[in-house]
């Protein structure tokens, strides 16, 4: 009889544009889903696997649990054999609330809070001394030990108590005096003009502190920590807190240290800088016996957050302010540090943002996540990671409803093979895995108008970790600014931008932040071309009985959307204790419109079918109205084509919504010499899909543009007219211009 398989095998998906695929995943390895963009990666590996055991997990919850829960989606396959418990690491921001930092998301700070209770020396806030204390008989040895005043003049009540020479047998009247000083000032005296105390007291002034420290007086989300002026926030509507000076904390807990460093102080350090204080801090006695256990769980952790490149990280960096990539692999540290086994983890694109040499710490993190007994799900395209995992899944052969199958399957030895092309055809990823294709640059035959403008200076830029470069910026050339990650790449970026502003530079910044949270914003309202659409609909016949204007046709006005959804095609459902979900309308099933609008047709169409119109598909149907047609055929010709007009642009990724914005300004005539900046654009891109893109920069570089591009992807960086490399390292020992030129 022979043994049931262990791995996972996938049957009958059909979620999106999955064409009812069977896949098998090997358990207990890594597996890379890969292919061209809109190929159903994430249908099969989010949608589908994931979501699934999500779906199982919560079924596990009592009735009334999943009450709270909503609608529990079964997914659209028929099964799912040896399916492990799910953990999704995406490239979600790690948390929106203004008091989460690097330091919290790792719980980091919680040991931070544990240690410096345990460890840390009080000071004075006023004085910055230690903090002293003495019990009576503490106190009269002291006094003798030190010996620097024959006569001790004791104050109780700011009157002289008693004046005690020091002489050997007025030790006795010493301790007594001091004792009835300590009962009849609750514990404080003043001798000369020193104080003391039998808590702990600073010896300049009366400041003191009575309580025994503990870890919730250096939390910044409790009242007990808590900066009193701006409640642990660090601001005050956006200005620096003037009581805490932005370190949230009271002032007595920051006033708190070990080795010189308040945990503020701690903070402040990048992780690979607080790893290498923490490991040399001169702990002794009791205190090294407090500190072993605290300091093998902070640094193990700082360990895995190292591994996977992003040791620049300054441990108060806030939770919101990272990035995808960067969130997710702050997600993965923390997995590896939970030592959690049999589970199956399903990771978005770790590799964004990586150079070569993190991608490296990368795949040795994931190596020791499969080795204990865990199996990992990848949705990638870096080739040098995919070739470095043990299996493949590529889908394709093309996009949206041309893909959705399974063209390639195997290990990355089997699918290199040269024989492979003639086994898998459809596969564009065995072509490049093999060699037979690579990224080509496309020069034009014609010359770069003539003259070109002058190079675009900068000198002496210091901003952040740079460290006083000056960089010169071509036009009529591509330049690639590249190095590890926390080298000074986007600070540069930054300046480029904002000197260019300055000298009046015509200059445009194409990142991948969001356009719209609103459902209502799609490619077509981006790209103005749903005004075309609405008029043509308003010119129709059928239009002027009806009696219907250019406005009928605009699903965010009244008289022609849906009032239910009001023309979003979706409608928000809050979710008690989760995060609030967008539900397909009810009403118009995500049409947007009423039943009326939708009788007026063009060529058999209304305005919702031709929204539903992939642009591949609209080029051909728009073909014969130039003014619709262009900007059209410029969006599939960037390799946007899968794309739907009326897809809301709250579903596209980042690097979808970044070649949507960089086609929006290919729709304009720049006549005079821009400089066009852009961050990785290469994101989330198969090298298929990068090769239109690729031309489109080339065709901006030749008519006489700078085009400057942030990006870690090999092929972009080796076919640049230009590059600029940072390091050597990140953070503080970045920012030094490793290579410059062509």
């Amino acid at each position: 009889m022979p043994t049931k398989s262990l791995d996972i095998i996938i049957t009958g998906a059909r979620k999106h544009n999955l064409k009812n695929i069977t896949v098998r995943i090997p358990r207990h390895k890594i597996t890379a889903i890969t292919g061209v963009s809109g190929a159903g990666k994430s249908s099969l590996a989010f949608d589908t696997l994931f979501a699934e055991g999500q779906r199982r997990f919560l079924e596990s919850l009592s009735t009334y649990a999943r009450r709270f829960l909503g609608k529990i989606d079964r997914g659209s396959v028929d099964s799912i054999q040896g399916l492990a418990p799910a953990i999704a690491i995406d490239q979600q921001s790690a948390s929106k609330s203004p008091r989460s930092t690097v330091a919290t998301l790792t719980e980091i700070y919680d040991f931070f809070r544990i240690m410096w209770a345990r460890l840390g020396t009080m000071h004075c806030p006023a004085h910055n001394r230690a903090l002293q204390k003495y019990n009576a008989s503490e106190l009269t040895r002291h006094l003798y030990e030190k010996g620097d005043k024959d006569l001790v003049v004791i104050y109780s009540k700011n009157e002289i108590l008693d004046r005690v020479p020091l002489t050997e047998k007025n030790r006795t009247r010493l301790l007594d005096s001091i004792e009835k000083a300590y009962a009849e000032n609750d514990g404080k005296i003043k001798i000369g003009d020193q104080h003391y105390s039998n808590f702990l007291c600073c010896p300049d002034c009366d400041f003191s502190f009575a309580e025994e420290l503990d870890p919730k007086n250096f939390s910044f989300n409790s009242h007990f920590g808590a900066c009193e002026r701006c409640q642990g926030i660090g601001d005050i509507f956006g200005s620096i807190c003037p009581e805490c000076k932005g370190e949230r904390l009271k002032p007595e807990f920051l006033a708190v240290k070990i080795d010189g460093k308040s945990i503020s102080d701690a903070c402040k350090l990048s992780i690979s800088e607080a790893y290498n204080w923490l490991k040399n801090i001169p702990f002794n006695g009791t205190q090294k016996i407090i500190a072993k256990p605290l300091l093998k769980e902070i640094l193990g952790r700082m360990e895995f957050i190292i591994n996977v490149g992003i040791s620049y990280l300054g441990l108060d960096r806030k939770g919101e302010s990272l990035s995808g990539g960067e969130a997710q692999r702050l997600r993965l540290a923390s997995q590896i540090g939970s030592g959690l086994e049999g589970v199956l983890y399903v990771l978005d694109e770790p590799t964004i943002g990586l150079h070569q040499s993190d991608t490296k710490k990368l795949l040795d993190s994931l190596y020791k996540l499969r080795d204990l007994g865990n199996t990992i799900v990848v949705v990638e395209h870096d080739l040098e990671f995919i070739k470095a995992i043990d299996h493949i899944v590529d889908l394709g052969p093309k996009a949206g409803e041309f893909g959705g199958e399974v063209v390639a399957t195997g290990s990355p030895k089997e699918l290199s093979n040269t024989k492979s092309i003639k086994k898998f055809p459809n596969s564009s990823t065995v072509k490049y895995l093999s060699g037979k294709k690579a990224l080509e640059d496309t020069k034009p035959s014609a010359p770069s108008p003539s003259p070109l403008a002058p190079d675009f200076a900068l000198k002496n830029l210091s901003k952040n970790n740079l460290k006083n470069i000056s960089v010169k910026i071509p036009f009529g050339a591509i330049t690639a600014i590249s190095g590890v990650s926390g080298s000074g790449k986007s600070t540069l970026m930054e300046c480029i931008f904002s000197e260019a502003e300055k000298k009046r530079k015509p200059v445009c910044f194409i990142d991948q932040t969001p356009i719209n949270s609103s459902p209502r914003s799609t490619p077509v309202s981006y790209m103005s071309i749903l005004d075309k659409l609405r008029d043509l609909f308003a010119k129709l016949p059928e239009s002027k009985i009806r009696g219907y204007d250019v406005g009928r046709f605009a699903y965010n006005k009244e008289g022609g959307r849906c009032e239910v959804c009001e023309g979003r095609g979706y409608q928000l459902i809050e979710m008690h204790f989760l995060s609030d979900v967008w539900e397909l309308c009810e009403a118009c099933k995500g049409k947007r419109y009423n039943n009326e609008t939708l009788k007026v047709l063009w060529n058999g169409k209304s305005i919702a079918d031709v929204l539903a119109l992939r642009i591949e598909t609209a080029c051909e149907f728009f073909k014969n109205i130039k003014r619709i047609e262009k900007p059209l055929q410029i969006l599939n010709s960037i390799g946007l084509g899968y794309l739907r007009l009326g897809q809301a642009t709250t579903t596209m990724s980042g690097g979808e919504i970044q070649r949507l914005k960089l086609a929006a300004e290919l729709c304009k005539s720049n006549s005079e010499s821009t400089i066009f900046l852009l961050d990785e654009p290469t994101t989330g891109l198969h090298l298929q899909d990068i090769q239109p893109l690729w031309n489109h920069l080339r065709k901006l570089s030749s008519a006489g543009h700078a085009v400057v591009f942030v990006e870690h992807h090999p092929d972009m960086i080796k076919l640049a007219d230009h590059e600029i490399e940072l390091g050597p390292e990140g953070g503080v020992r970045g920012g030094y211009l490793v290579n410059y030129g062509l």
